[in-house]
């Protein structure tokens, strides 16, 4: 299963996405440099409410990354594509109206009508414990279930990987 392939990358942070940003699934690595999704309710679990949701009007507030905006644009093309090829799914068609009444970012977004998304290859976390972390950001799509599996990481013997290695160790004693 995809919970056990997360399991056995420790040095990895990864999280499991819905078509609709419901966090499915997540190893201790990502809730260390993210959050611990756990302590979310299930509904409360989802990365485009906390990213449009919870920034002040035009703005996204999601980890403190570096590329909120480029998140920001890929979330609305990637939602859109999701709504188009499930239109008679409630939960989407109730997320994209929350959005688009809660975020005048989003409804910007929403109507300008994208639908490519570029791949964010590298993507910086302003982390409260270890400061700025550049990642490489790997997104899988596992087309069968229509979730992306990301993969945050970080080259061998590098500060990032350092600060990696201190938050997984950090994660398991919290």
């Amino acid at each position: 299963s995809i919970l056990a392939l997360l399991q056995r990358i420790p040095s990895t942070a990864g999280v499991v996405l819905s078509a609709g940003f419901e966090v499915l699934a997540w190893n201790p690595l990502a809730a260390a440099l993210m959050e611990d999704f756990s302590a979310r309710l299930l509904g409360d679990r989802n990365l485009a409410r906390t990213a449009f949701l919870t920034g002040g009007p035009g703005e996204t507030s999601l980890y403190g990354i570096s590329d909120a905006s480029d998140f920001a644009r890929q979330a609305v093309a990637e939602l859109r594509v999701a709504h188009a090829r499930y239109p008679e799914d409630a939960v989407i068609a109730a997320l994209v109206d929350e959005l688009r009444q809660g975020s005048s970012l989003f409804s910007a977004l929403w109507d300008r009508h994208d639908v490519e998304t570029r791949p964010m290859l590298t993507k910086t976390f302003d982390h409260p414990i270890v400061g700025p972390i550049t990642l490489d950001c790997d997104a899988l799509h596992l087309s069968d279930q229509d979730q992306h599996l990301i993969l945050y990481t970080a080259p061998d013997g590098s500060r990032a990987s350092e600060q990696l290695a201190f938050l997984g160790t950090i994660g398991q004693t919290h």
